[in-house]
């Protein structure tokens, strides 16, 4: 379940999807949180009680989770040389609305699924 998670040239199936996605989903969580808040730190230094930096963090959350997951979903497209594939594209394409709308924990299930893809399929669209 959890093996080979830090290689994205990995087909995965079933169980091993399932590990990748909640490791890198609370990875990302708090990749996101601790960028988020260096930079309200940094660009807002008015900010001094915790709702002005909640209020803030619900502007610069959903901008990390998006990063984040497309940033994930690119070095996995680019380690298995699927940059072709129509499949691998779309799921990219849907992961950024809903990485926007339900963050890492939603937003990262496209992603895990193209740990699925084997590599070097680009021939998806004569199938």
């Amino acid at each position: 379940m959890f093996k080979n998670l830090f290689d994205l040239s990995v087909k995965r199936s079933g169980l091993e999807i399932l590990g990748f996605y909640l490791v890198y989903s609370i990875l990302g969580a708090l990749i996101a949180g601790i960028i988020c808040g260096f930079v309200i730190a940094i660009l807002h230094p008015e900010a001094k009680t915790f709702e002005e930096g909640a209020q803030l963090a619900v502007v610069y959350g959903p901008v990390m989770a998006i990063l984040y997951g497309v940033i994930i979903a690119i070095l996995i497209i680019a380690s298995k040389k699927i940059f072709n594939s129509f499949k691998a594209v779309l799921l990219t394409i849907i992961a950024v609305p809903l990485l926007y709308l339900g963050g890492a924990s939603i937003g990262m299930i496209p992603v895990a699924y193209l740990t699925s893809f084997d590599k070097n399929d680009c021939n998806d669209l004569n199938k």
